[in-house]
Parts: structure tokens; C-alpha cells; sequence
């Protein structure tokens, strides 16, 4: 081969190159390194379908043991991401790939662990035709999909979920007419002595769900898990509005935590985080009417985002306020025959459940030593702190289109944190809001609060030592954002009078700020 020859292939081969890497818009060395994170990954979700989730020591923690080594790497590829800047298609192949991926390997969560792969799919077949309960009690450590599924079992008999709790002997006749199987879902539901406490969004959900395949865990945990990717879509689709950098979706769509609950679990929050993702990018987008018809299917879905009301009706207007009233009412309107015992279930969550608590644990410990009612006296300081904190948001609130997110995830946030209850699952609510304010301390808190799980131990919460260190943490983290953004001046604008507490507008985004 002559000199000439030699030249005209490298010049050849250096071409073919510049064509792949502008095909790509990254280097080819990354996308094979998001490639092998996403290998890597998924062999633990592989692992954790082989997970024997019961009580006990050596189960609770080789299981926090895989959900860290899951967050190590869901950390190496946010950092890879956040390298990358604007040269990210390639990358989005990679992610829509591994947030696909990830969610059906766990769909099968909660099957025997010792299953052989003929026995998964043949559990599988049975549970879809009804014949058995083929998923065990506990789905990765939580059973609240049984509730799910009794309830749409007895809304499709014509009787109000709301009226009647599981175990009222008036519903006898749901499970012994109906076959074996429903007994079983009726002896799995959790506290059965209390009426539902989901909304009519998730209950039309159910109701869906048993309409395709009654008493199906895989096909109402499949419906959830693709609400749980629609969430991911519309908060890409709310980057790219905002021209930011759309790979950063890997925030949310590879974050084990969400993952887990929802496609592992099967729990009913990713209906409302799908709404509230769509309500952030209808908001951005400048589509007032569609951003309250999701606003109201949010609410529909889960009670917590009416904390969001005056942020969403001072960009909405009045018109999106009566949408929004509009959208609740037809909601509620197949179950207003339950009368005074619509919202008994919601009462009583709120009165008596406390789990995981942070704050409101320390109120109620320091009410103690004055107060016979510590629990009543903690959950008025954290109410009133919560109230006081969303009046002073709304009057700071400057109405713009491109803040709605920070303010958001600073309002959702408070009611979380100071909650008596706070479930793992109960972070994902603000990961949209959060990540399209690129307030990172969530998704910090996501990996930090997944110690709530040692519960699973022996069913006792441990002392307060895990919830200092998930708390503490999470101050630490809005700490270090605040310095980094005072101490980089020239990196950072400076906040306005009117800026939310959350994130402060910078040149690259957001900073999260104390």
C-alpha cells in the first residue's frame, strides 16, 4: 500500500469517526460507559427479584446493601450526564433503554424468590386469568397494591369503596361468591378496619386494572410502571421547553428509589407523580388550561399537591382555578353517596399514623414534657409551620412561568418533611419539581431515606438514630448548595428579592439555597 493510500484511509477512517461522534453528539467512549452502568445495574435488579424480602437482619440489609450499590452507580451516570452538556443524544437511547429495562425486570418483584424461570412465568399466567395469587404478601418489603386491587374489586360490584372498610362483614359475599383468590387479596390488604383513603383518580386506576385482568398484581403494577415512565416523559419534555440539557431525565428515570416502589412495589403515587410532572410542563409551556386539568387529576390522585393551589391558580388565572374545581368535582361526583365517611379514611391516616417522622418527632418529644397531648401539640407546630411557610411562598411568589418548579419543590417538600408520616415513596413527589428546579437535595434525600426500610427488621422502628442521619443529612445538603452558592460568584447571579428558598436562578440552571 503506498504513502498516498495510507493517507486517503486515515483521512477515510477520520471521517467515518467525525460522522459517528456527530451522529451521537457525545464521544463513543461515554455512551459505552452509560452502556456498562446500565449493565451493571440491571444485574442487581436481576438480584433483587431473588431477594427473599422478609423480616429479619441478614434480608433487610443485603437489601439496603443492593440499593446502595444501585444509587453508586445511578450516581456515576448522573455525573457522566452532567459532563456531557448539550451532546446527549446518544445518551438518551441509553437512558430511555435502561429506565425501560429496569422496570419490567422488577414487574415480576414479589413472586417466590426461588422460583425457576418456568415457575415465574407460569405464576405470571395464573395471576393474569385470575386463577391464583401467585405474588406473596410483601413486594420488596411493602403490600399496599392488595389494597389497590380489593378496591377496584369492589367498585366493580357497584359498592363505594369509601362506604366500607375491607373487613366489613357486609363484603363477605365479594370474596365467597367470587373465588378463592379474592379472599386471599382481602386477607393481604393492610389495615382493613379502615375505609380507602385513595382518591377517585386512583380508584378509576383500579377499577381499570381489574376491568383488563381482575385481581391481577402484574397488570395493575404494569399500568403504574407506565404512569411512572409518562412522568419521565413529561419532565423531558419540560427540559427541552426550558432548553436545558434533556439527558438530565436520568435524574428521575434511573433513580432506584422510584424504580423500586413502582414497578418493584406497585405503589399508586405514580399517578400522581405523572401529574404533577405533566402540570410542570404544561406550566413551562405556557398552556394554561392543560396545566389545570393536570393540576386537578394531581389532586385527584393523592390529596398532597392541594399545597401547590395558589402557585398554580397565579399562573393559571381565574379561568384555570374553575378548570380545576370543575375537574375535582366530576371526580368526586360517583362517590358522593358515601356521605360523611368519603374522607374517613384520610381522617384517620392524618390523626393517627406516624412513620419515619422527622421534625414532628422532635416536636412531639419536646411536647411531651409539658403537654398530656404530645401528638395533637406536634402535629399543630408542624401544621402551622407548614401553613406559615406556604403563605410566605405564595406572597413571595413572582407568578413566573420558569419559577413555578422551585417554588413547588420547596412547598411539596416541607409538607413531606414535616409530616408524620413519611413513606420512602413519598419523596418521589417532588423529584419532577425538583429536578426541573434542579434542587438536587431530593434526590440526595431519595438514597438517604431508603434506611426508613430497616423497619422491616422485626416491624419495630428502629431508634432515632437512622432518622438523624437521614435528616441531618438532608440539612447538610441544603447547606453545602447554599455555600456553593454564595462562594461562587462568578459562576452564580444573584438571587432576587422574590426568589424561592429553594433554588436560586443561575447561568447553568439552578443551585439549591437554604
Amino acid at each position: 500500500m503506498s504513502d498516498e493510500d495510507r493517507h486517503d484511509k486515515c483521512r477515510w477512517q477520520k471521517q467515518l469517526r467525525a460522522v459517528f461522534r456527530s451522529a451521537f453528539r457525545i464521544p463513543h467512549s461515554a455512551v459505552v460507559t452509560l452502556a456498562a452502568l446500565l449493565v451493571l445495574s440491571e444485574v442487581i435488579y436481576i438480584s433483587l427479584l431473588r431477594l427473599d424480602a422478609i423480616n429479619g437482619v441478614r434480608p433487610v440489609l443485603t437489601f439496603l446493601a443492593m440499593m446502595g450499590a444501585l444509587f453508586a452507580f445511578y450516581g456515576m451516570a448522573v455525573w457522566l450526564i452532567g459532563r456531557l452538556g448539550q451532546r446527549e443524544r446518544g445518551a438518551l437511547l441509553v437512558i430511555a433503554a435502561g429506565a425501560v429495562l429496569f422496570r419490567l425486570t422488577l414487574l415480576p418483584a414479589g413472586l417466590p424468590h426461588d422460583a425457576s424461570w418456568n415457575e415465574i412465568r407460569a405464576g405470571l399466567r395464573a395471576d393474569v386469568r385470575g386463577e391464583a395469587v401467585a405474588y406473596e404478601r410483601f413486594l420488596l418489603f411493602d403490600n399496599d397494591i392488595w389494597r389497590y386491587l380489593w378496591d377496584g374489586h369492589v367498585w366493580a360490584h357497584n359498592v363505594n369503596p369509601y362506604a366500607h372498610a375491607p373487613l366489613d362483614s357486609e363484603l363477605d359475599e365479594l370474596t365467597d361468591n367470587e373465588g378463592a383468590v379474592w379472599g386471599d387479596v382481602r386477607d393481604n390488604v393492610n389495615y382493613g378496619a379502615t375505609p380507602t383513603i385513595y382518591p377517585p383518580l386512583a380508584q378509576m386506576l383500579f377499577r381499570f386494572s381489574h376491568w383488563l385482568a381482575p385481581g391481577s398484581v402484574f397488570v395493575l403494577k404494569t399500568l403504574l410502571a407506565g404512569c411512572d415512565l409518562l412522568a419521565a416523559l413529561f419532565i423531558g419534555l419540560a427540559l427541552k421547553t426550558l432548553r436545558r440539557p434533556v439527558a438530565l431525565v436520568i435524574l428521575y428515570a434511573w433513580n432506584p428509589l422510584v424504580v423500586k416502589v413502582y414497578a418493584g412495589s406497585g405503589h399508586a403515587d405514580a399517578l400522581l407523580v405523572a401529574a404533577v410532572a405533566a402540570t410542570v410542563y404544561f406550566i413551562v409551556r405556557g398552556s394554561r388550561r392543560a396545566a389545570a386539568a393536570s393540576f386537578g387529576l394531581a389532586v385527584l390522585a393523592k390529596l398532597s399537591p392541594l399545597v401547590l393551589l395558589p402557585f398554580v391558580v397565579r399562573r393559571t388565572g381565574l379561568r384555570g382555578a374553575v378548570l380545576i374545581f370543575a375537574v375535582l368535582l366530576v371526580g368526586y361526583l360517583p362517590f358522593l353517596d358515601a356521605g360523611g365517611t368519603l374522607f374517613t379514611g384520610f381522617l384517620i391516616y392524618a390523626r393517627e399514623w406516624t412513620f419515619n417522622a422527622g421534625p414532628y418527632a422532635l416536636f412531639r418529644w419536646v411536647a411531651a414534657m409539658f403537654s398530656s397531648e404530645p401528638f395533637f401539640v406536634a402535629r399543630a407546630m408542624c401544621g402551622v409551620i407548614v401553613l406559615s411557610l406556604l403563605c410566605w411562598l405564595a406572597w413571595r411568589d413572582d407568578g413566573k412561568t420558569k419559577s413555578f418548579a422551585r417554588y413547588g419543590a420547596t412547598a411539596l417538600g416541607a409538607l413531606i418533611v414535616f409530616s408524620p408520616a413519611v413513606m420512602p415513596w413519598y419523596v418521589t413527589w417532588t423529584l419532577p419539581l425538583a429536578l426541573v428546579a434542579d434542587c438536587r437535595a431530593w434526590f440526595y434525600f431519595s438514597a438517604l431515606i431508603c434506611l426508613a426500610f430497616l423497619v422491616m427488621i422485626d416491624g419495630v422502628e428502629l431508634g432515632p438514630l437512622a432518622r438523624w442521619v437521614e435528616y441531618v443529612a438532608l440539612a447538610l445538603v441544603w447547606w453545602w448548595g447554599a455555600r456553593r452558592a454564595q462562594s461562587s460568584p462568578t459562576l452564580y447571579e444573584v438571587s432576587s428579592t422574590h426568589a424561592a428558598p429553594c433554588c436560586v436562578p443561575q447561568a447553568y440552571g439552578t443551585v439549591c439555597r437554604n
